[in-house]
């Protein structure tokens, strides 16, 4: 597969991304905590397992073929970008969605783009490619910020300035979202750093598409962790339980389902089209993936009403956000040209 092939396919499951929040809009009478029990049990589990299985010959074999420490600090990313969403979603609960999941966003594009540069290609730091690589990261954080400026705007414009959804400091929530961050951005650390495995499983007959999906379904698993302690927690607490039976909710099943194949299908794509994409593919592949999610998201918030009635200010801080981080992909997509 061409690297250009690859960028698409990055670009592909950033839209998918970016579309599977979309779900939690219809599952009424269900809570958060049961669509996401579901989906995660499905995207986290189920798909990557069965993914793994189907695609890599010897499966059992390629992880005893695979060095122990390798495997752990695969396993250990993946249990660190689990309790990242989890906090993620803590810290936005006290900071707002605007300035929340710009702050985690932000830093995970920024660290699971420039760790890997440097761990994997010091001697590109301050070559053209790796400067244009840094240039975009920092684009991409100009896009953020605007975004997030246009968010606050908008909230500020529609209700006078909503208060979160639960009570704390803002220095409190900010280092929320900052841990979050810098745990969210070891996802991509699970991919950068797997050479050994996907080896093995190429070793063993895998195909490229394959040997990633042997590198997932250890990272997701350890993920699920993190998730599935979480969802236990508020069901119990919140006594939601009951609703997984209540007369009508079937089409929460399917809801939760159809979240995690995008969801899934959204990182299969990624690590396939990134490892596509030559020696710096985690690195380029990863603040395109980024950005397109936040693109993608903020135009389903337009399709689905979230900036009715937001002033034009909000509107036009949005609109220069999206642009700018449609030139910080543009920046990625020159690097990739010039491997």
């Amino acid at each position: 597969m061409s690297a250009l092939a690859g960028f698409v396919l990055v670009v592909i499951g950033g839209i998918m991304q970016g579309t599977f929040f979309l779900g939690l809009r219809y599952v009424k009478p269900w809570k958060w905590e049961n669509v996401w029990s579901i989906y995660a049990l499905f995207a986290l589990v189920i798909l990557p397992v069965s993914l793994a299985v189907a695609t890599v010959p010897h499966l059992g074999a390629v992880y005893s073929q695979t060095p122990a420490k390798d495997l752990l600090g695969i396993f250990l990313y993946g249990a660190g970008w689990g309790i990242g969403a989890v906090l993620s979603g803590l810290g936005v609960a006290r900071l707002g969605m605007a300035i929340g999941v710009s702050v985690v966003i932000g830093i995970s594009a920024a660290l699971g783009t420039l760790v890997p540069l440097v761990v994997n290609a010091p001697e590109l730091v301050f070559a053209q490619k790796g400067l244009m690589v840094i240039a975009s990261v920092v684009t991409l954080l100009l896009g953020v910020l605007l975004v997030a400026l246009g968010g606050k705007e908008r909230d500020r414009s529609q209700a006078g300035g909503a208060p979160p959804v639960l009570e704390g400091s803002f220095a409190g929530g900010l280092a929320i979202c900052i841990f979050a961050g810098i745990l969210s951005s070891m996802f991509n650390y699970a991919l950068a750093f797997s050479n050994s495995i996907k080896q093995a499983a190429l070793n063993f007959g895998a195909t490229r598409f394959g040997s990633v999906n042997a590198v997932w379904m250890v990272a997701l698993l350890a993920g699920f962790i993190a998730n599935a302690i979480y969802t236990l927690y508020l069901l119990s607490n919140n006594k939601t339980w009951s609703n997984f039976t209540t007369p009508g909710t079937g089409l929460g099943w399917v809801i939760a389902f159809v979240m995690a194949v995008l969801w899934t299908g959204g990182v299969v794509l990624y690590g396939h089209g990134a490892s596509s994409m030559g020696q710096l593919g985690s690195v380029l592949g990863w603040p395109v993936f980024m950005a397109t999610m936040i693109i993608v998201s903020s135009l389903w918030g337009f399709a689905s009403g979230e900036w009715k009635g937001a002033s034009s200010r909000a509107k036009g801080l949005m609109f220069a956000g999206l642009v700018v981080l449609m030139v910080a992909s543009g920046l990625v997509g020159i690097v990739n040209k010039l491997q």
